[in-house]
């Protein structure tokens, strides 16, 4: 990437944005995170807030000679989540950007963040895809050098609604939040810090207060990956104690919660149609039938309602996040909780093996599936005769299958 000049760059009085960057030490990818941020981010007025956490290796001095007012110099490291609170104070933009050190960014990248939260006030936050994630937020572009990105990122990133996929959580190696939101709930999680488990934190917290996480797959960035967290990640078993601490305070794993299926996901039936209603049956959080609706999106079907029949009640704070309506009583409720409309597809999540009268289940979702409706179930082998069985004699067409295990009937 050639030199950007920074030197002089006149601040919005009251800027859109907020782009708090933290660094310890890792001074060049620091300079390539700043340079790409001011050399591709000039449609967005932006105020630049950088929170130099104990570095030293020069960090520091650089910091100190680029243009931005608000600087945060600590003497030593205070750890991820506490310094980018500091940072996330001094806010002032309608929305605030984490932007993680190890990120260069992209022509158009922001302006299009902004453009999806600005659709809905109830988007709470906003993540473009990145070449090295987790979580399902990994987009493979094939470049051999950053110049050579920037030309892919430069026709990738065109803002496409249909490409927004709402989630259960994000990762949050860069982030764009309403600053109301965020100083509400006072950024992320201290209790995690330095890290692990906080970007699920502030996702579940954010999302439980009826926000809604978009993960933009119209929106490219590079990441490195992790290269000032991964020795804090690897001390003094952080990740085993933050996954307790998570489970504690939000009463789900966040990973069991949040993970999706796609082998359900892959043998939904995605013909057009009009508005789409899908209800699940189980005592998952609903990622997977989220994802569905997701896809629905992608093609273009926006109008996806989404119901949910649970036997957990842990799952249900997540499940009013994302479901039209959502229960927790036993299967033998199902009509009298969700008999009032007819359903395009019907996803059971709950092991079918272990119903005690799977027959009664099954007339009850002949009932309320639409004509030519899917319903869509597990089952092991030793279980599969009995359940097609069922299924047939229920007016029930086999349809399509995934490694012996997830089946998809149509109603007749």
């Amino acid at each position: 990437m050639e030199d950007t000049e920074i030197v002089g760059k006149k601040e919005a009085e009251t800027p859109l944005v907020s782009v708090v960057v933290l660094a310890y030490n890792h001074l060049d990818y620091t300079k390539l995170c700043i340079e790409s941020l001011y050399r591709y981010t000039t449609d967005v007025d932006f105020e630049l807030i950088t929170v130099n956490n104990g570095s030293t290796d020069g960090t520091e001095e650089y910091f100190n000679s680029l243009p931005n007012e608000k600087k945060l110099n600590f003497p030593e490291n205070i750890g991820v989540d506490k310094a980018v609170n500091q940072g996330f104070r001094m806010a002032q933009g309608k929305y605030t950007l984490n932007l993680s050190n190890d990120i260069v960014v992209t022509s158009r990248w922001l302006s299009n963040l902004v453009a999806c939260m600005e659709s809905d006030d109830k988007i709470g936050m906003v993540v473009p895809v990145c070449g090295f994630s987790s979580n399902n937020q990994q987009v493979n572009l094939y470049y051999h050098t950053l110049e050579e990105m920037q030309l892919i990122a430069q026709v990738y990133n065109k803002s496409n609604p249909d490409l927004w996929e709402e989630r259960m959580k994000l990762v949050t190696y860069t982030c764009l939040f309403r600053t109301d939101v965020q100083k509400a709930i006072g950024g992320f999680d201290e209790d995690f810090n330095p890290g692990a488990y906080d970007d699920d934190a502030i996702s579940f917290r954010i999302r439980r207060m009826g926000y809604r996480l978009i993960l933009a797959k119209d929106t490219y960035v590079h990441h490195f990956g992790s290269v000032t967290f991964n020795a804090e990640y690897a001390k003094n078993n952080l990740a085993q104690r933050n996954m307790r601490l998570f489970m504690q305070k939000f009463g789900v794993n966040s990973w069991v919660a949040s993970m999706i299926d796609f082998h359900v996901v892959d043998i939904a039936d995605y013909s057009p149609r009009g508005e789409i209603c899908i209800l699940g049956i189980g005592s998952s959080c609903g990622p997977t039938l989220l994802q569905i609706k997701n896809r629905f999106r992608s093609k273009g079907v926006r109008d996806v309602k989404l119901f949910y029949l649970s036997d957990q009640e842990s799952s249900m704070p997540d499940l009013r996040s994302i479901c039209d309506t959502c229960v927790c009583a036993s299967d033998k409720e199902l009509e009298e909780y969700f008999g009032s409309r007819l359903y395009d597809i019907a996803v059971v999540e709950s092991e079918t093996d272990k119903l005690q009268n799977p027959g009664r289940f099954f007339d009850s979702l002949s009932r309320l599936l639409k004509k030519n409706g899917q319903l869509i179930l597990t089952a092991p082998a030793a279980f599969y005769p009995k359940a097609a069985q069922l299924l047939e004699e229920r007016e029930f067409v086999f349809s399509k299958s995934a490694r012996e295990y997830y089946y998809a009937f149509t109603k007749q």
